[in-house]
């Protein structure tokens, strides 16, 4: 039986808020007391000890890729690149990568993933900003080693790779700003708790201070291709002399495109769009999308080399990488077509 809030509290002298504050990855808990509130959940066995024992006395060369399910699954280059770096390395490390998609329903109760509860896999990397903090703590008390791509918890330090959203956002604002005279830009976020989310409007918002015009933003509850559609409506109506849109990443990008055209909008000669990311599609789109483009593959092998050196020789410390971004110009933005590859590079 799993225990409940007050029994961890009442074992570590605390009160029930600041076991949920810890456990949900929530400000307002002295760093020490934190760690001794997932100790004792461990002890207790508030997550499957199961995998920890099995962990200890064999491995199986097995890792797990865990991402979210949305309705439809928008598998998109952007998984897909990031999954084959991690399978590149783990097959030169003589590892396995088995890949598992879960939603809302699935995230409240991380100890049923089989995964974990048959001790199919030796660590875990978990990949996206919609994976909750209760969730990916949950499944860190388990003892399985585990890398967060994409994703960094406010107050839990757990090993992450991530790329640089917070300056890849600030250069594309910059762009629109000085190279096309912009200044009256929207961003598209995507929830605001999601980690992606609140870097890349920072960088929004800090090239937006540097003119001195007020952020307009929009906030979406995902961001796909539908919800930057649904977005680009609104921001039409709430900001009639809006003059472009950065959004969070690609999908929501060519949803606002989407709704500028069936609105008479032209893009980019009304309203310029850009997005982040740089997925496949991008390039072929009409205008071809201006973006930042992240080292996806990169970041694949780096989250899987940390997680097999975690499996095979334990971490001594908390291992977080920040990956640099690109600035890759086309023509929704504004600027003339390139003679640059169609399919991608700058």
């Amino acid at each position: 039986m799993k225990p409940s809030l007050q029994m961890i509290a009442e074992r570590a002298g605390v009160s029930t808020a600041t076991v949920s504050r810890a456990l949900n990855d929530r400000a307002g808990v002295n760093p020490e007391t934190r760690e001794h509130i997932l100790q004792i959940a461990r002890e207790m066995g508030y997550t499957p000890s199961m995998a920890a024992r099995g962990l200890a006395t064999s491995r199986t060369h097995n890792i797990g890729f865990i991402t979210y399910k949305y309705h439809p699954q928008p598998i998109t280059s952007y998984h897909v690149e990031i999954a084959q770096g991690i399978d590149d390395e783990a097959q030169q490390r003589g590892y396995h990568v088995i890949t598992r998609f879960v939603d809302n329903a699935m995230m409240l109760d991380g100890q049923r993933l089989a995964l974990i509860t048959e001790q199919r896999i030796d660590g875990l990397i978990l990949v996206g900003p919609a994976l909750s903090p209760a969730f990916i703590i949950e499944l860190y008390n388990s003892g399985v080693p585990l890398v967060l791509v994409d994703n960094m918890l406010q107050e839990t330090k757990i090993d992450a790779i991530v790329c640089d959203n917070a300056d890849g956002t600030y250069q594309i604002t910059q762009h629109l700003i000085q190279a096309h005279g912009l200044r009256r830009l929207a961003f598209f976020s995507g929830p605001a708790h999601w980690f992606s989310s609140r870097e890349r409007r920072s960088g929004y918002e800090r090239a937006l201070h540097e003119i001195g015009e007020a952020p307009r933003l929009v906030f979406m509850d995902e961001t796909t291709v539908s919800t930057g559609y649904t977005a680009m409506l609104s921001a039409l109506e709430q900001y009639p002399d809006l003059q472009g849109v950065v959004a969070v990443n690609d999908a929501t990008a060519l949803g606002a495109i989407r709704a500028c055209k069936e609105q008479g909008r032209r893009v980019p000669q009304d309203i310029a769009v850009v997005g982040f990311d740089n997925v496949a599609w991008g390039p072929l789109h009409e205008p071809p999308l201006t973006t930042v483009g992240m080292f996806k593959h990169e970041i694949g092998v780096q989250a899987a080399r940390r997680l097999i050196d975690v499996i095979e020789r334990g971490a001594t410390s908390t291992y977080q990488l920040r990956l640099g971004v690109e600035l890759i110009i086309r023509e929704s933005c504004g600027c003339p077509p390139s003679e640059h590859d169609p399919l991608g590079a700058p």
